[in-house]
Parts: structure tokens; C-alpha cells; sequence
């Protein structure tokens, strides 16, 4: 996800893929959102339309399987979140967190649901049954759905009850009446949003889904008081047109769709095994620590021609690599706030850069440039590289926007705001004006749906102590499994204590952490880590969902074993 937050980079990377006619396009979102692309685009018709919170209208904010405090926001990009949680309910909203474990953001929050890993589905499909006893709530979908949608939904979510949920989550009857009573009492002014704790999981889709279903019920998408959608400044979006057709999936995962026109991450060994990949550039990311198998992956880099690692950090992919060019950092370069769609503020944000870089680094626009131009497919119209700056590059991605260029350049970080639009993704992007609310592929996988696994579960969990701040925060090299007291006490375990944690796919060593936020029966681990490469534990080819290309990775059975017994 580096390149995801440097817009000069992302976008010349875009254009040297194409210089040198290459589709084999991979990141980070197939191990890690690719359930909020594939609902967006079947529900919406495109994948990166995105429903974005407004604190100072909505009334009722569901966090699920998300914790804004420590992330800043996970489908809308928060700073300062607690601030943003505190003024929303001085307003008079209600913050309800959905989460297995009692999250800095559930501390703040005005009700929690502690519910077991995997539960999710059932609960949110309850909800929906009971909401079309509501007149509003079936009338919302009439009006704004395609004919025929509100009939399969209500025949989809008929077998889940309010009883069933409350056996699979295990939480309190009054507390899910509770929260029923508040998605009624709030109609038009509802939000949501979920996290990795459920894109992460098996059925991770059916979460999405059923937000969004939610969201349309109570009259809460793209109007002022629910959740609006950004229009943009560069990445204006256009409704794709009915038959464009789709780029071929893997080879040699023919059961692998792309998902947003990526290429699916669980499929990148099989294509370098194949000899159908022979060249990887890496641009910000890393193989390693974010996809599964790292073992495999180590195995199958010593097939290709080039690892090409392009990055601000030394990593362990460094050594792996046949050629290293080191990338200008974030206070070494110009940037743009191109993450538009999930932006809290409507409008754009430039920041200059504050140092000159050292060591011959270079941003990633010219590294890439610099390589199309020797191959002899110059990029950025042929211009010498340097004779170009951030601030040109930058200045020509705003040139077909609203905002002068200048304007926002001097305007800084201060930003450049627009004004926010509402109803503009029904006019202009959906087909006929409405939401597809009951896609063919989603009611038919939440008729196999079979709920929550039995025994101790892993779930992901963000550490604010390392991830923003590494160099200052110490080493990070001991990662941390993390138990409830009493799952710790009927193992032995203590605090500090060395253990193995083990699923059918594999297993790591870590330090034992207790902590009774979690709740009974869940096992807690940072994923991504630096001292230790939970890829391990997951498969690229063992319960890979087949609508959204994503290994499992939360909710997963684990057996956590004390070491030096």
C-alpha cells in the first residue's frame, strides 16, 4: 500500500504497465478490501464508488470489525478521529461498534456488540428480515432498487432470525433489539462501515452486501444525513458502460476472477511457477509480510529473470531482489491527498516537500520514467525527466479537474475545499437511476452461509504503537499473540511467555500478550508485522472465496501452544 499514498507514483505507475504492454497488475486490496470492491461495482456499477461518513449529519454510525481510532479510518479516512467521534455525538448520534474485541473505538462508542468472529452475516441478515416489517424501509427499496430486488432480498434473509442471531453472536437479545430500534428510529440518517476484520474473513462479501442493503433500506445512501459519495478532484469517476468486457483472470488459476482490473494476489506464485511471470517490480509493498505462503513465495522469486524492489524501506524482500532503487520518502517528495473516494473532505490537499533527498533517492515517477525512457517508451510526453518536478507532475493531474492547479499548490496543506454533492451517483453513474440491491451471486452464497467456526479464532488487529512510527517505536521484531486471561490460564500461558500459534496451513512463533478486551474463545495477531509473517497461517489456494479472489485470513480455527514446556 505505499504507492497507494504517493499520487505522482500510482500514476505513473499506471503508465508504465502500459509502456510496456503489460495487464499483470497486482496489489494489496485482493489480501485486503477486494469485498468492498466487488459489492461497490455489484451493487452501484462501480467498484470504487465509495459511501463516506459525515459526523456532523449522521445520527447513527456503525463501526464493524473496524477501529478508526487507531487506523484513522477504514472506507472513510479520518484525522483526528477521536475528535470526529466525540463531535458526532455531542450532535446527539449514537456510535455503535460491532467487534470481538472491546477496540479503542468501542471504548468511545455508545453501545457494543462483542459477537463471535464470523457471526457477522447473521446478524446483519436478521436486521434486514426485520426491517422490511417497517413501511419506510420497504418503500426506500421500491423506490430506489431495480424491480423485483426487495422480493428476492426478503425471501434471501427469511431464514435468519433474531434468534438465530443472537445463538450465533452470542450477545444479548435486548442489546440487538437495541440496535434494531436505532437503525428504525434513525431513518436517512444511518452510516457504516467495516474493516479487515470482516474483508479479511470467509464471507467477507455477504458483509458488504448487506451494508450496503442496509444503508439502502433505511434511506441512507447518497443523501445529506446518511452517507454521500465524493465526487472528485482527479479521479472523477464515469459509469462503465454495460458490455465492456473484462481482462482475462490467471492462467493458471482459471477460477480466479480480477477484481478491479487487479490481478488476484493468491495467484501471483502460481504465474511465477508457471513461467508466465518473469519479471516483478514492487513498488511499496511487500510479498513477504502481506501475501500468503511467504515460504512459496521465497522459493518461487529465485525463478524470476528480475525481482525489482522499489521502495523507502530496507526490507527483508531487499535481499531477495536483484536490483534495489531506492525511493525519495514522503517528506522527500510533493504529494496530492488522490485517495478521493474515501476522503473525509471533499476537495484536495498538497504538501510540498519538506527535505531534499539524500543518497541519490529518487521519487518513483522518475524511477519508472527513467526505465520506460530507456527501453525506448518514454513516458510524460517524451519531456527530459529532469527538466520535470513533483510540483509539474502534480500540477498536470489537476489540469482536467474543477480546482485550478494553483489554487491548491498554494494552498497547501490547508487544502482546497469543494462542495459536497448528493444524489449525483443515482443521476450519473447508476444504470436506470437504482441500486442492484440483490445481485444473483450474493443471495445464492447467503444461502450456503454456514456461520461462525467453533473453538479459538484468529482475528487481525492494528497496533498504533509501530505501524506509523517504526524507527522511533523500537525494533517491532517480537510480534505478539494476544489471549483473553481465561483462554491463557486454561493453557498455561502467561505474559511473555513464548507460544506457537497453528492453523492447518501453517504456523509462527510469538510472544503470549493477555488481554481482557477480547472476548473468550478469540485469539488476536497484527497482521503485517515485521517480526513475524503471518502469511503462514493462511493458504493461497485453501478457502480463497471465489467471488472476491481473497485468502482467508480472519476468523481462521488456531491452537495456540506454550513453548519451553
Amino acid at each position: 500500500t505505499g504507492l497507494a499514498y504517493d499520487s505522482a507514483g500510482q500514476v505513473a505507475c499506471g503508465m508504465w504497465m502500459g509502456s510496456v504492454g503489460s495487464a499483470s497488475f497486482y496489489t494489496a486490496a485482493t489480501v485486503d478490501n477486494a469485498p468492498v470492491l466487488v459489492a461497490a461495482e455489484a451493487v452501484a456499477g462501480h467498484p470504487m464508488l465509495n459511501p463516506v461518513w459525515e459526523p456532523q449529519h449522521s445520527r447513527l454510525l456503525i463501526l464493524l470489525a473496524t477501529n478508526p481510532v487507531v487506523s484513522h479510518g477504514y472506507g472513510t479516512t479520518l484525522a483526528d478521529p477521536v475528535r470526529r467521534l466525540r463531535e458526532n455525538q455531542a450532535l446527539g448520534g449514537q456510535i455503535w461498534t460491532i467487534d470481538p474485541r472491546r477496540t479503542e473505538s468501542a471504548a468511545l462508542s455508545d453501545n457494543h456488540l462483542q459477537l463471535r468472529p464470523g457471526s457477522d452475516v447473521i446478524l446483519l441478515a436478521a436486521l434486514v428480515r426485520e426491517l422490511f416489517a417497517d413501511e419506510r424501509c420497504r418503500d426506500a427499496l421500491a423506490s430506489t432498487c431495480h424491480d423485483g430486488d426487495s422480493d428476492r432480498l426478503a425471501r434471501a434473509v427469511l431464514p435468519f432470525s433474531l434468534e438465530a442471531a443472537e445463538i450465533a453472536t452470542g450477545c444479548s437479545r435486548e442489546l440487538i433489539d437495541e440496535l434494531l430500534a436505532q437503525l428504525r428510529s434513525n431513518y436517512g440518517r444511518v452510516a457504516m462501515f467495516c474493516g479487515t476484520g470482516t474483508t479479511m474473513a470467509t464471507d467477507g462479501i455477504l458483509v458488504e452486501w448487506l451494508r450496503w442493503v442496509l444503508l439502502a433500506m433505511t434511506g441512507s445512501l447518497d443523501v445529506i444525513g446518511g452517507m454521500r459519495f465524493n465526487e472528485g478532484v482527479v479521479n472523477r469517476l464515469a459509469q462503465i458502460r454495460p458490455g465492456t468486457p473484462a481482462l482475462d483472470g490467471p492462467t493458471s488459476r482459471p477460477e480466479l476472477v480480477r477484481i478491479a482490473g487487479q490481478m488476484p494476489v493468491a495467484a501471483m506464485v502460481d504465474e511465477i511457477e508457471a513461467g508466465r511471470l518473469k519479471v516483478l517490480v514492487v513498488t511499496g509493498g511487500n510479498p513477504l509480510s502481506a501475501f500468503p505462503e511467504p515460504d512459496r513465495f521465497r522459493q518461487a522469486a529465485a525463478l524470476l529473470d528480475a525481482l525489482v524492489v522499489i521502495d523507502v524501506a530496507d526490507t527483508e524482500l531487499c535481499d531477495l531482489a536483484t536490483h534495489v532503487l531506492p525511493a525519495a520518502g514522503q517528506l522527500e517528495r510533493a504529494d496530492l491527498t488522490l485517495a478521493e473516494q474515501v476522503a473525509f473532505r471533499s476537495g484536495m490537499q498538497f504538501t510540498p516537500s519538506i527535505v531534499e533527498p539524500e543518497a541519490d533517492r529518487r521519487p518513483v515517477w522518475w524511477i519508472l520514467g527513467s526505465l520506460a525512457a530507456r527501453s525506448e517508451r518514454p513516458m510524460f510526453g517524451g519531456a527530459p525527466l529532469d527538466a520535470l518536478s513533483d510540483e509539474g507532475i502534480l500540477a498536470g493531474l489537476l489540469g482536467h479537474g474543477p480546482i485550478e492547479a494553483s489554487d491548491v499548490i498554494s494552498a497547501g496543506s490547508r487544502g482546497v475545499d469543494t462542495t459536497p454533492s448528493y444524489g449525483w451517483v443515482r443521476e450519473r453513474m447508476l444504470a436506470d437511476g437504482r441500486w442492484r440491491i440483490a445481485p444473483e451471486a450474493f443471495v445464492e452464497r447467503l444461502a450456503l452461509h454456514k456461520g461462525p467456526e467453533v473453538g479459538l479464532l484468529l482475528v487481525p488487529r492494528r497496533e498504533s504503537a509501530w505501524s506509523n512510527s517504526i524507527r522511533f517505536a523500537g525494533s517491532g521484531d517480537e510480534s505478539v499473540v494476544v489471549l483473553h486471561p481465561d483462554d491463557a490460564s486454561l493453557r498455561g500461558i502467561l505474559a511473555g511467555d513464548w507460544v506457537a500459534l497453528t492453523t492447518e496451513h501453517g504456523s509462527l512463533v510469538a510472544t503470549a500478550g493477555i488481554d481482557e478486551t477480547l472476548r473468550p474463545g478469540v485469539v488476536s495477531v497484527t497482521h503485517g508485522h515485521p517480526g513475524s509473517l503471518t502469511g503462514t497461517l493462511t493458504s493461497s489456494r485453501v478457502d480463497v472465496d471465489s467471488l472476491t479472489a481473497m485468502p482467508r485470513a480472519s476468523g481462521l480455527p488456531v491452537r495456540v501452544d506454550k513453548l519451553g514446556m
